[in-house]
């Protein structure tokens, strides 16, 4: 009799945590949901004469993310190249928005306001620290099954394969602090 309770307790524990993974977005969706704004971005900067590149605001951000990070636990000098790789492949796939622009304008579209846009990047970022964090604590490193998952989700217009490879290997390479 306790061995039948035992399983059921198993089998209901490992239900239930099947069930709050499911319904958790995965790393993946939460950077491809960062991505996905990048459209807003670019259409912003193009009616505003912006450049993309702006170092500066670059710098704030790695900041910021690098602050968040270590609160989270994790190695700061680990995570600068995964949060460059994210911005390398934002501005990618921006450039590539207004290179298409100058043969086709977009019409019947208006971006967001860039700091409304700015404020939902930096929510995502730390939720995919937070995401990454609490997998490096429970002990799962990443496999190769969720490299294929990860390609799969990331799936952004104007976001080349060499950008996903880049941004999924930097994340693979993230660890805790000491």
């Amino acid at each position: 009799m306790p061995y039948k309770l035992y399983t059921a307790v198993l089998l209901l524990a490992a239900s239930t945590f099947s069930a709050t993974a499911a319904s958790a977005p995965s790393i993946g969706n939460l950077i491809n949901e960062r991505l996905s704004w990048m459209k807003d971005v670019a259409g912003y900067k193009a009616q505003h004469h912006q450049a993309i590149e702006d170092l500066q605001q670059e710098e704030k951000v790695l900041e910021s993310t690098l602050a968040d990070a270590d609160s989270l636990g994790l190695k700061g000098e680990s995570v600068r190249p995964f949060i460059q790789a994210q911005m390398d492949a934002a501005k990618a796939i921006q450039y590539r928005y207004r290179a298409d622009w100058l043969a086709a304008p977009e019409t019947g579209w208006q971006p967001r306001p860039l700091q409304d846009v700015r404020t939902q990047i930096g929510q995502l970022s730390h939720r995919i620290l937070q995401s990454v964090a609490a997998r490096l604590k429970s002990g799962q490193p990443l496999t190769e099954q969720d490299r294929k998952a990860f390609m799969q989700v990331v799936q952004q217009k104007n976001l080349h394969e060499q950008d996903k490879q880049r941004i999924w290997e930097t994340m693979k390479g993230i660890s805790l602090k000491d």
